[in-house]
């Protein structure tokens, strides 16, 4: 957390996210082999997406939320602790608690379909005992991120018939544990195409699904009389700089002008790139993003890559104002 609010050199940060251990998802995962209402079927290392363990729920048990539960009140508070000691100048932005999906964590350990759906309740009750743990004893001082790289892959993969009722279920799902925590919760949607061992799922084409997803999540939310939390766009992957060309961006100018856009698309290894994209995100938005990011976190980078992407992240939200052209003139634009 000091290395970071040392990268930043006056620019204020979001938030202020922090894991002792970069693989705690993994961590968990492996840690389900000693839970007795869980019996393993299938072992792996975490070398990739075919490659770690997976679970059945044990002959005889009953699925419950302390057996999935992540105890990430546990974390939170040990980090919490470390925060009190920071030196800075001014106050310390949020702390960043990232709390996956439902989904998202109901499909890495069971992994097939139908026990996955018959369970999902249980694993959306222990996220959520687990957020509220964390907003009793933090309050404010916290802002949770929803990590849902299961959803965009989702939509990434669908038959672009089936796309609006997926996205109409997998906003369900992210809508449902916002509104099942405590109303005073401050919430971050983090979108993403999977991120392990620095690969992703899927190479986007463009950026439709995010914002056909965004727009479901948003259509609930508003139809409950909440606010859509900021949304972080992963505008490339841990392999690849972000597009240059304006079609892969033009969709963002269907978000409601309300929906805050963190940009992912900060690559440190394609800095041109990045600051095309940049100006190519913010004319199709028709604004200013909220915030700049990498599309996804420090902790599986180098030190090294690390200090240069949060230098090039500096750089680009630092810039001046820019000017924006509408969509439709930039869509002609041939240079």
């Amino acid at each position: 957390m000091q290395w970071m609010l040392d990268q930043t050199s006056g620019i204020p940060l979001a938030t202020l996210p922090c894991d002792r251990d970069p693989g705690w998802l993994k961590s968990w995962l492996y840690q389900l082999a000693q839970r007795t209402a869980l019996t393993p079927t299938r072992a792996g290392d975490s070398t990739g997406y075919d490659d770690y363990p997976q679970y059945r729920v044990a002959a005889g048990q009953r699925l419950a939320p302390e057996d999935v539960s992540l105890r990430r009140a546990n974390e939170a508070t040990a980090v919490m602790g470390a925060r009190r000691g920071l030196d800075t100048a001014g106050p310390l932005p949020p702390m960043q608690v990232s709390i996956p999906s439902p989904l998202d964590l109901a499909y890495i350990c069971l992994g097939a379909p139908f026990p996955l759906m018959a369970h999902l309740g249980v694993f959306r009750q222990a996220l959520v005992d687990d957020v509220e743990e964390i907003h009793q004893r933090f309050g404010d001082e916290v802002v949770f991120q929803i990590e849902t790289p299961a959803s965009l892959i989702a939509l990434d993969q669908a038959p672009r018939a089936l796309a609006p009722m997926v996205a109409a279920f997998l906003a369900g799902q992210i809508v449902r544990l916002i509104t099942d925590t405590p109303r005073e919760a401050r919430w971050i949607l983090h979108l993403c195409h999977g991120d392990l061992n620095h690969e992703p799922v899927v190479i986007p084409r463009d950026l439709s699904p995010a914002v056909r997803l965004v727009r479901a999540v948003h259509r609930r939310l508003t139809s409950l009389g909440e606010a859509l939390p900021r949304v972080h766009v992963p505008m490339c992957t841990g392999t690849t700089g972000p597009p240059t060309e304006y079609g892969f961006y033009r969709a963002l100018a269907w978000l409601p002008k309300d929906v805050e856009v963190i940009a992912g698309l900060i690559g440190e290894h394609h800095p041109g790139d990045s600051r095309r994209a940049l100006d190519l995100a913010e004319n199709a938005l028709g604004r200013k993003v909220t915030a700049v990011a990498a599309a996804c976190g420090h902790g599986r980078r180098s030190p090294a890559a690390a200090a240069d992407n949060a230098a090039l992240a500096r750089e680009l939200i630092a810039a001046p104002l820019r000017l924006f052209a509408s969509h439709q003139k930039v869509e002609g634009d041939k240079r």
